[in-house]
């Protein structure tokens, strides 16, 4: 079990904590996995490990407009993921979530508890008024962990983003609004 991991926010299966250098071969291994890439924001594009070295390394110093935790698994402490949100909008109290999940995790609830966590963050921690995310309509499963914590369909963008092995799909728009706001 990693035990010099900061941890921030404890579930019941999984904790989110800060992203290490150690995690760069999992991040590089699953980013790369063409099941789980297919449904990232940009699906065409590959990593390398040097970027992704790169990318954990100054998360702190450019971590102004987005918040990325790693999502570790309590019974192991093994990473199996990461949740974020970016584009944090301050003045108009938004940000835009995103998540992913190893395939060796999935179908646990891992997804579900994580976003639940890292809405509690935005809302609780960064006051943020309201959260969005977008999932490709075939990703089913990602949809129901949005709806499960509280995010509504609110749009889509029609036959909008090409998904290997499903051709051109919708982009499904969520929102979230944060309870405490309400004008």
């Amino acid at each position: 079990m990693e035990s010099l991991r900061p941890l921030l926010l404890t579930g019941k299966k999984i904790s989110l904590g800060i992203l290490l250098e150690a995690d760069v071969p999992f991040l590089f291994r699953v980013i790369n996995d063409p099941d789980v890439h297919r449904y990232l924001s940009n699906p065409g594009r590959m990593m390398y490990e040097h970027e992704e070295l790169e990318w954990v390394r100054t998360l702190g110093q450019k971590e102004q407009d987005s918040r990325h935790f790693a999502i570790i698994e309590n019974s192991t402490g093994n990473i199996a993921g990461v949740v974020g949100v970016r584009e944090i909008n301050f003045s108009n109290g938004s940000g835009i979530l995103g998540y992913f999940l190893a395939k060796e995790y999935w179908g646990n609830g891992y997804s579900t508890e994580a976003v639940g966590l890292a809405s509690k963050f935005c809302f609780e921690t960064l006051n943020l008024r309201k959260l969005i995310s977008a999932v490709f309509e075939p990703n089913v499963a990602s949809m129901r962990v949005l709806i499960k914590n509280g995010f509504k369909e609110c749009g889509r963008y029609h036959r909008h983003s090409f998904v290997r092995g499903h051709g051109f799909v919708d982009d499904v728009l969520f929102e979230r609004f944060n309870e405490k706001h309400t004008s």
